[in-house]
């Protein structure tokens, strides 16, 4: 299954690059992940996948393309079950930059996984971060915070 995005971004592509490896501000725009490491080809790195910060799913990756100003790859998965690549393509566009985000996943869980539920969802999730991404490039503007949602009990 191959899932992608695209969207223009008004700002330069090594600006877009730097928002992207810089790990460490993943906080302050990404509203579902964060990555630990450094950017750097071949470089183990431990993906934190979820919307609820405290709720997060550890992803052992490794970055196994890195182009700078042009693309940044995340494998992760293991043997049969899964085996899925994550990229960040930029190049120059009639704004600033056009940057495509895509996955290829593959393995037993995607048979596993009814695509017609899994599919919009990621795709959805993308948009989602693409849109961040440009905004925190472009703006500064980081993520409000937010608090889990909490059950409301009633007497």
């Amino acid at each position: 299954m191959i899932i992608q995005t695209e969207i223009e971004i008004s700002a330069p592509p090594m600006k877009v690059w730097r928002a992207l490896c810089d790990f460490g501000s993943y906080p302050k725009w990404n509203p579902c992940r964060e990555v630990i490491g450094v950017a750097g080809l071949g470089e183990k790195v431990t993906l934190m996948i979820g919307l609820n910060p405290e709720k997060r799913h550890r992803m052992p990756a490794t970055i196994n393309v890195f182009e700078p100003g042009r693309l940044l790859s995340f494998r992760t998965g293991r043997a049969l079950l899964s085996k899925d690549l994550e990229s960040f393509s930029l190049e120059p566009g009639r704004r600033g930059t056009l940057l495509r985000h895509s996955a290829e996943l593959r393995g037993l869980s995607t048979l596993l996984m009814p695509r017609k539920w899994f599919e919009p969802r990621l795709l959805s999730v993308y948009q989602e971060v693409d849109r961040a991404l440009e905004k925190y490039v472009t703006t500064g503007a980081r993520l409000k915070a937010t608090s889990p949602k909490r059950r409301r009990t009633r007497f």
